[in-house]
Parts: structure tokens; sequence; C-alpha cells
């Protein structure tokens, strides 16, 4: 049986978590992402988000219990990392935990979890956490699943990801997702970015700013700038996150209600948010 894939949407903030009033529609967790696929619990950055999808997991909230989990990274500024501090998934002695990034990341992200800044290191958890590196334009494999890499235009660099399911069932069509975080869409990437995106499912944009607050160099886009892209690239959907952290709930609902105006092809992502593709 072909199996769908739920889209689970765990953290939307970009720089740092924002926990106040106004911004708990949207949600004030850093980015992070789970894709169920059956199978496979892939989880897209590990931001703050990061935290309650671990709880939901030891929780066996996810219908069967997960032992085997593939975290994809982009890129190691702190918003995108610093739910791996409280993952309770590493405590589990049963758990196998792959972590995926760029070439030459473990070293920096292991100086980072671990003495002096945190207690305990990546190699203290009881789980099983196997390490992968990553180039550029590399084709990797997840149990069955298909998996892209893509240089992000970010400060320090960053990788976009593209994921495929295998062979479907029965002819059905296969799925894929685009995961464009940290990315900023000017006219040196847009072209291979655009060909990256093609005929995905759902393409997942950065967000950070409008275009009217958009501050070149920072390597962050616009949602103007994604809805250009999806049609473009013909990707079926897009969702907006990584929003900046000033950004309110009102403001973020003004602007949702804008972009879909432009193209009802566009959501804004809340945290709770369900995507079934």
């Amino acid at each position: 049986m072909h199996q769908n894939w739920n889209i689970t949407v765990w953290g939307v903030r970009g720089s740092a978590p924002r926990a106040e009033a106004d911004h708990l529609e949207f949600g004030g967790n850093t980015v992070c992402i789970s894709v169920d696929c059956g199978e496979n619990l892939v989880i897209l950055d590990a931001g703050s988000g990061l935290s309650a999808l671990g709880r939901s997991i030891a929780a066996g909230e996810h219908g069967e219990c997960r032992q085997r989990i593939h975290i994809l990274l982009s890129h190691l500024h702190l918003d995108h990392v610093m739910g791996l501090l409280s993952f309770p998934p590493f405590f589990d002695p049963s758990a196998e935990i792959h972590i995926y990034a760029k070439v030459a990341s473990f070293h920096k992200l292991e100086t980072l979890v671990g003495p002096p800044f945190w207690p305990v290191g990546l190699s203290d958890f009881p789980a099983d956490i196997c390490l992968h590196e990553l180039w550029v334009d590399e084709h990797f494999s997840i149990n069955g699943l298909e998996g892209y890499t893509m240089a992000g235009n970010h400060p320090g660099g960053s990788l976009l990801y593209r994921l495929e399911s295998g062979a479907a069932a029965h002819g059905a069509a296969k799925k894929s997702l685009t995961y464009a975080l940290d990315c900023e869409a000017d006219a040196s990437v847009l072209p291979a970015l655009t060909e990256f995106s093609h005929n995905t499912d759902l393409l997942i944009w950065d967000a950070s700013f409008t275009s009217e607050d958009l501050r070149p160099g920072w390597g962050h886009s616009t949602w103007e700038q994604g809805i250009r892209t999806r049609k473009a690239a013909q990707a079926d959907s897009v969702l907006m996150t990584h929003y900046g952290q000033d950004y309110s709930d009102s403001f973020l609902r003004t602007q949702e209600e804008e972009a879909a105006r432009i193209d009802p092809a566009c959501h804004f992502a809340k945290e709770g948010m369900v995507i079934t593709l």
C-alpha cells in the first residue's frame, strides 16, 4: 500500500524563540518539521520545536514507537540546532538516531552539544547516534526515501533538501517535498533552486521577511519570492515558515490573508499544523 506522508510543524521562527502571548497563534519555537512516511520519520532541522516533537515520540503519540529517527540539518546556526540539547529520544537506549549535515559540521556540533556549553555530549547519550556528512549536490538514501542536496545562499552556507518517495505501489504517483530555508533567493541561486524544486508536491520556504523588510546579504527570503518560485517551479503548494521573531500573530495573519489572495496554494505554517501528501 502506498503510504501517505504526514508533515507536522513543530517550530516556525528564525533567530530565537519568542514565547510571548502575541506570538502563540503561529508559534514561538524555532524551526522544526517532521515528515512521517510510515516506515520513516524524518525531521527537518532541530530548532527548539524539536523538544516537543521528542516528547511526543517518547509518549508514543505517533502510533507505534519510533526507534529509528533521521534528522536533517540545514546548517548549525543556533536556531536550527538548539533542540538537540533537550531531545528525549537521545535517552532511549533502543533508539537509533541518524543526524545528517554538510561535510565538516560534526566536530563543531559535538563542541556545541557538550562541555563546557552543555553537561553531556552526543557520545554520552544512551541512544545509538549515527552522524552522516553530506556534500552539496549529493544524492543519498534513507531506507527507501531518496534525498538530494543543494547549496543554499546563506552566511556560512546551508544545505537545501529534496525528499522523494521510492517506487510507488500500484502506479501511484511519487511524493516529494523541497525544504528551502535559510536561503536568499537572489539571481545567483534562483534558477538552480527553481529547477531543484520543479514539480515538488510541497515547497517549504523561508519567509523571514516581507518585501519591504528584506535585508540583502542576510541569507533569507520573502513570502512574495516564495509564491513566485512555487509558480515557476510548478510546485503544488508552498508553506511559509522561519518567520522573523518580531512578526506578531496579527502581523502574520495580515500577511497570510494577502498571500492567499495572490496564490491560494500558499499557506503559512503554524505549530501543530499537519499537512498530508
